[in-house]
């Protein structure tokens, strides 16, 4: 089991949320309150931090597994799974007319930018005493 999974995990998520929360004032200063695109980047961002969770316990049920064969069956499943929700969400969202696709892409995003903040979200928790581990 990987020492630091658990931490890494909260801090990206949080990570996501607040990209999310700095994504929803922006599309509030320039796009005003049109519901369309404010769900559609919500669902984005819901979707980039259930990506992230999904592939985080992937991650650590295949690093648990004795066998390479079985561990790499398992991720290639769950990425299929991934993959094949993340389509039917999209197609469910397309087809029902309330959310906005490209604002859905501007939130499934905030998983990127999630990942690259973790290393200042990171510096702050230990700065400010909420982690106890010496990563750095």
């Amino acid at each position: 089991m990987i020492k630091y999974a658990g931490q890494v995990v909260k801090e990206v998520v949080l990570g996501i949320l607040l990209w999310g929360i700095l994504g929803l004032a922006v599309i509030l200063i320039f796009w005003g309150a049109q519901v369309r695109i404010l769900l559609g980047f919500l669902l984005g961002v819901l979707m980039a931090a259930g990506y992230f969770l999904h592939m985080s316990v992937t991650l650590e049920t295949s690093i648990d597994m004795m066998e390479e064969k079985t561990a790499k069956n398992h991720a290639f499943r769950s990425y299929i799974i991934r993959v094949a929700a993340g389509a039917f969400v999209l197609l469910a969202a397309w087809s029902s007319g309330w959310f906005d696709m490209l604002a859905i892409l501007a939130g499934l995003f905030t998983l990127k930018l999630g990942v690259y903040l973790r290393p200042l979200i990171h510096k702050a928790f230990c700065r400010f005493g909420k982690d106890l581990d010496s990563e750095g």
